[in-house]
C-alpha cells in the first residue's frame, strides 16, 4: 500500500492534460552550459519555460541510466505537467560512463546548476528557488552535489538556492550496499563509473556525507515496490537525514515499478505528480 501523504488546501492541483499543438512551454534546447566534454549534447540542458507567469520556481531534471547512457530528451509529459503548474523545467545531460569516471558526472550537474543560477532569469525563472529532482542515478547524483556541497561551491553556485531535493528510485545512495545487492551486470556498470575499490565506492555515495548538524534544504525520498535494493537504499538514506536533522519525507509506491515510476510522473491522474507539488509547496512556504 502506498504511504499516506497529507495534502495542503491551496497546493496548485494536476492541470488537465494538454493536446501536443497547445503546449504549456517554450523551448529552448541544446543550450552548452559547460565546454568539458568534446561530444556538445553530453554538457547541454533544454529549458522549457511557462507560458504563462513570470519569475517561476525551476525544476531541475537529471535522467537515468546507470551514469552509461540517457538523455536530457527522456521527459515524458513532464515539461508539460510542470510547466503548467507555474515551475519552469530544466531538462540536464552529463558526461556519461565508460569514457568518463566518476566526479566527472556530479562536476557537471554542478556547473548545469551554476549556469542555471546565472541565466535563468532571462528565461522567467527564479535563481533563487531551484529544485532538483533525480531519477535512479540521476537521483544519486542530485544527492551528492546537495549533500556534498563542495563541488557546487567550486562551480560557483550557492547550495541556499535550493529550496528542495526529490529523490525517484535512487540508484547508488549507499553504493557498497547495491554493488553487495547488483547483479553482474549493475556491478560492472558500477564499478566502471565508481571503481574497483569499497575506499571509492564510500567517497561516491551520498550517504558518508551525512553528518548531524549538516544543513541541508528538505528531501522528498520517492521509490517503487518493496524489500527489494531501491527500497533498501530509500531507507538508508532516510534514516540518515533522519539522524542528522535533515527534513524529509519517504514515500513508497508498492504497485509501480522504476519504470512507471518514472514514465507516469505528469501523467493525468498519477499520484506522484501531486506529491511532488505538495512537497515544492511546503518547501516554498517553509512547512
Amino acid at each position: 500500500m502506498r504511504a499516506l501523504c497529507v495534502l495542503i488546501i491551496g497546493v496548485p492541483l494536476i492541470a488537465a492534460a494538454q493536446k501536443k499543438d497547445d503546449a504549456s512551454y517554450f523551448k529552448v534546447g541544446d543550450i552548452r552550459y559547460s565546454q568539458k566534454s568534446k561530444n556538445p549534447n553530453q554538457t547541454a540542458l533544454d529549458v522549457y519555460m511557462p507560458r504563462k507567469g513570470s519569475n517561476s520556481p525551476v525544476v531541475v531534471w537529471i535522467h537515468g541510466g546507470l551514469w552509461t547512457f540517457g538523455d536530457k530528451s527522456d521527459v515524458e509529459d513532464k515539461p508539460t505537467f510542470f510547466t503548467s503548474n507555474g515551475y519552469l523545467f530544466v531538462s540536464v545531460n552529463h558526461r556519461l560512463s565508460p569514457e568518463a569516471r566518476f566526479p566527472d558526472h556530479a562536476r557537471d550537474i554542478a556547473d548545469a546548476l551554476a549556469w542555471v543560477a546565472g541565466n535563468i532569469k532571462h528565461y522567467s525563472g527564479d535563481p533563487t528557488k531551484i529544485f532538483i529532482v533525480g531519477y535512479a542515478s540521476g537521483a544519486h547524483l542530485a544527492s551528492f552535489v546537495t549533500i556534498n556541497s563542495n563541488m557546487l561551491k567550486e562551480a560557483g553556485f550557492s547550495p541556499d538556492a535550493i529550496r528542495g531535493v526529490v529523490l525517484i528510485d535512487g540508484t547508488g545512495l549507499d553504493i557498497p550496499a547495491i554493488i553487495t545487492d547488483a547483479t553482474h551486470k549493475v556491478r560492472d556498470w558500477c564499478i566502471s563509473t565508481f571503481g574497483n575499490t569499497e575506499a571509492h565506492w564510500i567517497d561516491a555515495s551520498p550517504v558518508s556525507y551525512i553528518q548531524p548538524g549538516v544543513s541541508l534544504p528538505p528531501f522528498l525520498i520517492m521509490y517503487s515496490g518493496t524489500k527489494n535494493p531501491l527500497e533498501k537504499e530509500a531507507l538508508s538514506l532516510s534514516s540518515k537525514l533522519a539522524a542528522a536533522g535533515v527534513k524529509y519525507k519517504t514515500i513508497n509506491y508498492s504497485k509501480k515499478n522504476s519504470l512507471s515510476l518514472n514514465k507516469d510522473l505528469g501523467r493525468e491522474g498519477d499520484v506522484t505528480g501531486q506529491d511532488m507539488l505538495t512537497f515544492f509547496y511546503e518547501c516554498l512556504k517553509g512547512k
